[in-house]
């Protein structure tokens, strides 16, 4: 029996919205992937952080901190597959410390933590306005810190084909500098989540 041009007209309607149910079944998979990626700092402690501007000017510091990087996809059937995975540690705009985290798997609802401990210098360009700056924070103890997590995620694609997607949390800290004097304190690090 030949279809006439009803029935036709009925199978084409319903092969479009097919495709276009599939469609946006697949952009909503792949923008729920960049949403469940959980990042969050755990834990994170300052114990130096100080200016020298003699013969140079250059920030002295200790940070450590945990991070936890939460693969939520439940409908994923492989792992999640991470690569050139950095961290970096900002103040001011100013890259103080990095971590290269290179590429890693992650499986469905599992989590990897990250435990970073540091103690370096970096040589700095600060305005005076912004050494002033910084000298006012010295004052009070608290230090503005961001810390970005960058790299891909690697999804496969309709036809196959590994893309990748590039992923960038940041996490903004406003940390106490730890002293002998605030040093029992130091247990009240409520934890941050970064967007």
């Amino acid at each position: 029996m030949l279809c006439d041009r009803d029935c036709f007209r009925r199978f084409c309607l319903c092969n479009i919205i097919l495709l276009i149910v599939l469609c946006v079944c697949y952009t909503i998979a792949v923008l729920a992937s960049h949403v469940q990626q959980k990042i969050v700092i755990v834990n994170a402690n300052l114990s130096r952080f100080e200016l020298t501007t003699s013969p140079t000017t250059s920030l002295f510091f200790n940070l450590s901190f945990t991070m936890s990087i939460h693969n939520s996809l439940w409908f994923d059937i492989d792992a999640a597959n991470y690569q050139d995975m950095e961290i970096s540690c900002y103040y001011n705009t100013i890259e103080f410390d990095s971590i290269d985290l290179g590429n890693f798997g992650l499986d469905v609802m599992k989590t990897s933590i990250v435990n970073h401990s540091r103690s370096g210098n970096v040589t700095v360009n600060l305005t005076s306005n912004e050494v002033d700056a910084f000298k006012r924070s010295s004052e009070t103890g608290y230090f503005d810190i961001e810390i970005w997590l960058q790299g891909n995620r690697m999804f496969e694609d309709y036809y196959g084909e590994n893309k990748p997607m590039y992923l960038s949390y940041p996490c903004k800290l406003r940390l106490q500098l730890i002293t002998s004097q605030n040093s029992t304190t130091q247990g009240n690090f409520t934890p941050v989540k970064c967007h």
